[in-house]
């Protein structure tokens, strides 16, 4: 059975950050942290999902407009795994295999909701905004999957986390209770104001404040990255996300190191064409988290144990 969607096999990796002072010092700044997951589907498995989906919305009783961006992928991941099946395959473009890839991405978010009381306005706005991951218009039914998917993350992670607004994501983590703001950014000016406001949502109502970028919509537009192995891939996200936060290092800078928000991750996704491997299609994603020394030792430690479990 074909499969599409896969993104890398997991794993990370942690740098240390150096700052040289005015006098010629140099010091320890904070680590930077890269970490990948992954995702394999076959088309029958993404169908599966996406009649899930279907039937989510209908035990609900959310309606699931026909038009909307999410029916339409739901009903191209039902007709791929059709074609596939009756062998006509051969008709298919390949930008309906990203759009299948994707709907399997949100799936995998949203099917979590069927443990969440409050359902009901997840499900809305995720039916009645853009999904369209090549185009970069902005949607509050990206912003709300940008959540879900972080969240859905820890949760497969056995992660106590729960959805609440504000912030966005609260995790209960052994003695430590984590506020985690989400953000998803269209456009790299004002990035101090959107830090401002994650501050604004976690400062002294939790033990450790998290914002949580998605760069997805940086990424240039109607653009599919081409690169010829999973490495070449992970090298390229990466430094889509070092280079956001080396623009930007002021501001990350200024609003860690003042113990009100103690870390930041960053996570950018791509649609890939990975020609030299078997699976060549990707929806792939990587974060990279930047932290900053001179917490106290209980937060420190909570902190480091938080992403270790994270990323492993």
């Amino acid at each position: 059975m074909q499969r599409v969607a896969r993104t890398m096999v997991t794993k990370k990796s942690v740098k240390q950050i150096w700052y040289a002072r005015e006098s010629g010092l140099v010091i320890p700044e904070g680590t930077v942290s890269d970490f990948s997951q992954s995702s394999s589907q076959t088309y029958l498995q993404i169908k599966e999902n996406a009649l899930a989906l279907e039937q989510l919305y209908a035990d609900a009783n959310v309606p699931l407009p026909p038009t909307s961006d999410l029916a339409l992928l739901i009903a191209d991941a039902k007709g791929l795994s059709d074609s596939w099946l009756t062998g006509q395959i051969e008709k298919l473009q390949i930008t309906q295999l990203f759009r299948v890839g994707h709907l399997d991405r949100i799936a995998q978010a949203t099917l979590l909701l069927r443990e969440v009381p409050d359902q009901t306005k997840f499900l809305t706005v995720l039916a009645s905004g853009s999904l369209d991951l090549l185009d970069r218009k902005k949607s509050s039914a990206k912003n709300t999957l940008w959540e879900l998917e972080l969240w859905a993350i820890l949760k497969r992670g056995s992660f106590n986390a729960t959805l609440e607004e504000p912030p966005d994501i609260v995790v209960d983590f052994e003695k430590s209770r984590i506020g985690i703001a989400c953000k998803k950014l269209y456009s790299e000016k004002h990035v101090q104001n959107v830090l401002s406001e994650a501050v604004a949502q976690i400062e002294a109502r939790f033990d450790l404040g998290i914002i949580a970028m998605s760069l997805d919509d940086l990424v240039p537009p109607n653009k599919i990255l081409h690169t010829p192995t999973q490495e070449t891939m992970s090298q390229h996200i990466s430094e889509l996300n070092s280079r956001f936060l080396g623009s930007h290092e002021r501001h990350f800078r200024k609003y860690l190191a003042s113990g009100r928000l103690i870390s930041a991750l960053v996570s950018t996704s791509v649609l890939a064409d990975v020609y030299q491997t078997r699976v060549r299609f990707y929806n792939a994603r990587q974060s990279t988290i930047w932290t900053i020394p001179g917490l106290p030792p209980e937060k420190d430690k909570a902190l480091r144990r938080f992403y270790n479990l994270l990323m492993r």
